[in-house]
């Protein structure tokens, strides 16, 4: 052989290994997922990062249609199946050695099941890996078997009788569209014994419930559950990745003003009036929530109290760092008088310590001029006791509702504001803080109601405290004050 023979013979060959190597990226997709040849989308990826952490128990992938939802509901369940990520054969971690149970809930056994879920599946399953499957009375292939693993995966209906969904274990429940709330207890219940997971892959339109009771979900003493991980995008976000803006530009011309919100944006018309949707229940620095730690004595608390005479009391305490970025450290909401107020303040802030800036108090506890011993009188006797200014807030409620939206997100998207995550009450009401359309008078304003630790926030930035070293007493006679870190009065 000579040698443009040769040359010839090894072109041929190059080629027929480029030919298999296609071929075997095609057979085996999900080996490729994450490497040159593929990556996941932004939104995919932070929930496949996410997965590694054990403390997550609830997953949520929700927002528009096109973000891959049930490519990433597949990968995952698959892989489950498979024990490990089969792009970097790396293990999942599970407690038990047994194989693997899975449930996919889809939609109906038609237009969803057969039409959407089970060929996303086939898609990624590698096609030499042996697989029974056996098919139910609808001709749904229904019941997969990993001979490998002998681990299953179980396709049901959220159009079944919730009854059918009981009785099951298994490691993880995966939802391909939102299911009915007795659907979600049943299979949840089978979570139990394997103490195994949720992942919800869907677009919310009117399923309330999902967003009250899984997305923010909360502990028996209010708190946020924060076993839950929230993923959430707009349909841009899949752009490169399988979709283009010529496609979604088509798709909009269907759609009308209502579900271009759901369906583009990733917003359900019951969310499409939240105040504060940049709020993120996430841990810093991907969300507003931290742990509680000892305020540091140089730092800057101020306090501001919402006062109502049938319901409970509003007290909420901000405390600003050197860097003047804020955390909210500590909340009141309990029934009091104007009295209790006042001296509950002064626990708190002989309890941690506290510097205080400014303490201040809605206008209208002052009530009538004429009226004698008013709230602001009670709470002001009992703090003037401790060398302490009561003073009035600011009400310029558009004002102070912008200062929370740029310390929830400013000009870099970067947050300049957290919260303890024990504080119940003001992570309830900013997670719920919606806008008023309902009402033609108060038209682009916040509902009145259920927003007691709303009004104390933005009274709070309002004053937009600023950080500075703490002055040495001068005066002898104030060392002597029962509390001497105070800073009173504007």
């Amino acid at each position: 052989m000579n040698k443009e023979e040769r040359l010839k013979e090894l072109k041929f060959k190059k080629l027929e290994l480029l030919k298999q190597a296609k071929q075997y990226r095609e057979d085996n997709k999900i080996e490729f997922f994450v490497s040159e040849f593929m990556q996941p989308n932004p939104l995919q990826r932070e929930l496949l990062d996410a997965w590694e952490e054990l403390r997550y128990k609830v997953f949520t992938y929700t927002g528009a249609n096109r973000i891959g939802k049930t490519t990433i509901g597949s990968i995952i369940g698959l892989s489950t199946l498979f024990g490990k990520w089969l792009w970097n054969n790396e293990k999942l971690h599970f407690p038990h050695g047994r194989p693997r149970k899975v449930r996919y809930v889809g939609q109906d056994w038609e237009k969803h099941i057969k039409a959407v879920v089970i060929p996303a599946l086939k898609l990624w399953w590698p096609k030499a890996r042996p697989l029974h499957v056996t098919k139910n009375t609808q001709s749904v292939e229904y019941f997969w078997t990993d001979e490998i693993t002998d681990s299953t995966l179980e396709i049901m209906s959220n159009k079944q009788e919730s009854e059918l969904h009981e009785g099951w274990d298994g490691d993880l429940i995966i939802y391909d569209e939102p299911p009915t709330r007795k659907i979600r207890v049943a299979n949840a219940r089978g979570l139990i014994d394997r103490r195994g997971r949720e992942l919800f892959c869907m677009t919310l339109l009117k399923e309330a419930w999902v967003s009250r009771e899984v997305i923010q979900a909360r502990n028996e003493d209010g708190t946020p559950d924060t076993s839950v991980f929230n993923v959430t995008g707009d349909i841009y976000s899949n752009v490169g990745f399988g979709i283009t803006l010529e496609g979604i530009k088509q798709f909009e011309k269907t759609l009308d003003d209502a579900e271009k919100e759901a369906r583009l944006k990733g917003i359900p018309s019951y969310m499409a009036g939240l105040v504060y949707s940049d709020f993120k229940r996430r841990y810093k620095p991907q969300g507003h929530l931290v742990k509680r730690f000892q305020v540091p004595l140089s730092w800057i608390a101020d306090i501001a109290i919402d006062i109502h005479p049938r319901e409970k009391q509003a007290v909420l305490f901000i405390a600003t760092d050197p860097r003047n970025e804020r955390y909210a450290v500590d909340e009141i909401w309990e029934h009091g008088d104007g009295t209790w107020v006042g001296e509950e303040i002064i626990r708190f802030i002989t309890r941690n310590s506290y510097r205080v800036g400014r303490i201040i108090i809605d206008p209208l506890s002052k009530g009538d001029q004429n009226e004698p011993n008013t709230t602001f009188d009670k709470i002001d006797a009992v703090l003037s006791r401790y060398g302490y200014v009561l003073n009035i807030a600011n009400k310029d409620q558009t004002a102070g509702i912008l200062a929370v939206k740029n310390h929830l997100k400013g000009p870099n998207n970067e947050p300049s504001i957290w919260f303890f995550d024990d504080l119940a009450e003001t992570i309830w009401e900013i997670e719920g803080y919606m806008y008023d359309d309902k009402n033609e008078d108060r038209r682009n304003k916040p509902q009145d109601k259920d927003d007691h630790m709303m009004e104390n926030l933005y009274r709070i930035l309002l004053l937009d405290t600023k950080w500075h070293e703490p002055e040495l007493e001068e005066d002898e006679e104030d060392s002597d004050r029962p509390i001497a870190n105070s800073i009173t009065g504007y």
